[in-house]
């Protein structure tokens, strides 16, 4: 857990220590530590959960296709899932140069916070505030839903596109990003309200009646309708009435519904601050509508770089001991270690995969482990 807490310490001092005024002389600090949070996860042995499994073996076989003179269409994973070409692809050109499942994970892990760190630095003027908000609410999910990662940071190249409403050019990367994970269509709603303004009352209103509507099955249902349900099982409970509403969601889309209520009028000085308060508002009303589906809050990451956008300025123009400040900072710092106390033993003790062995009581690798290669020797293939 010591790796972790290091990360956190050391964005939440740089957080403190940084001035809304002072964020361009931060910004070699604030590298510094994207690279320690980089390196952490694209050092990590198998922790997360089962998904990197799920992506170790649909690579490994890949690998072992290619070297066995299977065409490329027709290597393992683009028979696994069809219709994520994108991805699939994806690991052909990796699997070309290596075959080892650690390697995979370590450059895409690598892209994966190169393009997250060109995200935060382009679309934020507070970039030490957006990648404190973006690591408390983000992090850990990047060592395990790999696709769905990627396909969020691909669909936020759309974002430029949307306000200078260039429809050829923003579906083209909607789509680029749908053929790495299908739900990134649900992205695609972003292009229709990014640069409307809406009033207050219409806020509250539409969050009500999102809340009313995400208490029935329907919005469960219409996840079979956006592209891949993430747990058909789960879905189907929804469908039927089983699945409970999850009253986390409820309170996080609360707490930032009013934060960016507290200073609504201030988020609406240009056309990038408006593009970026919708697309936060799509994070709320995702959260709401999909109060029932237990995977809802997946579908909400494709909004997320509309909360650290919009939040960091927030935060930024509010008083240095106000309310919004020290809520933001709590709320943040609650979110992030629930993540890593719930995990448990899918992200504590850390290890690297530059040592071998296993850890002790990891119940994950005793049922998910493919290739039991991997446990004496990481590197017993590489290329």
């Amino acid at each position: 857990m010591i790796p972790y807490l290091i990360g956190f310490l050391f964005i939440f001092l740089l957080l403190l220590y940084s001035s809304p005024e002072k964020q361009k002389e931060h910004r070699k600090l604030l590298y510094v530590w994207w690279i320690y949070v980089m390196l952490l996860c694209a050092l990590r042995d198998m922790l997360g959960g089962f998904d990197g499994y799920i992506y170790g073996e649909i690579f490994d076989l890949t690998a072992e296709d290619l070297r066995k003179g299977i065409p490329f269409n027709h290597t393992y994973t683009f028979t696994y899932n069809p219709t994520e070409l994108g991805y699939a692809l994806y690991n052909v050109l990796i699997g070309i140069v290596v075959e080892n499942r650690y390697i995979f994970l370590f450059v895409t892990s690598i892209i994966i916070y190169a393009i997250l760190g060109r995200h935060i630095i382009k679309y934020s003027n507070y970039p030490v505030y957006a990648s404190f908000i973006i690591f408390c609410l983000f992090y850990f999910f990047t060592f395990t839903y790999l696709r769905q990662v990627m396909a969020a940071l691909i669909a936020w190249y759309a974002i430029p596109f949307a306000i200078k409403r260039k429809p050829v050019q923003f579906f083209a990367i909607v789509a680029l990003a749908t053929s790495f994970h299908n739900s990134a269509l649900f992205f695609s709603v972003t292009y229709f309200v990014v640069n409307r303004q809406f009033t207050r009352r219409q806020v509250v209103t539409y969050f009500v009646i999102g809340l009313l509507l995400g208490l029935t099955p329907l919005g469960s249902f219409l996840m079979q309708f956006v592209g891949e349900n993430i747990n058909s099982q789960k879905t189907q409970q929804s469908l039927s009435g089983i699945g409970s509403a999850r009253i986390e969601y409820v309170i996080e889309a609360v707490f930032f519904l009013w934060i960016l209520l507290s200073q609504y009028r201030k988020l609406q000085e240009n056309k990038q601050t408006i593009a970026f308060l919708n697309i936060a508002l799509l994070f709320v009303f995702t959260l709401i509508f999909l109060v029932r589906f237990s995977d809802g809050g997946r579908f909400s990451w494709y909004f997320l770089i509309g909360i650290a956008v919009s939040v960091a300025n927030i935060y930024a123009k509010s008083p240095k001991r106000g309310l919004v400040r020290i809520l933001t900072f709590y709320v943040m710092g609650l979110l992030f270690f629930r993540i890593l106390w719930s995990w448990g033993i899918l992200l504590s003790p850390y290890k690297t995969f530059l040592t071998d062995g296993v850890r002790n009581g990891d119940f994950i690798w005793e049922e998910n482990e493919y290739d039991h290669r991997y446990d004496d020797d990481k590197f017993y293939k590489v290329w």
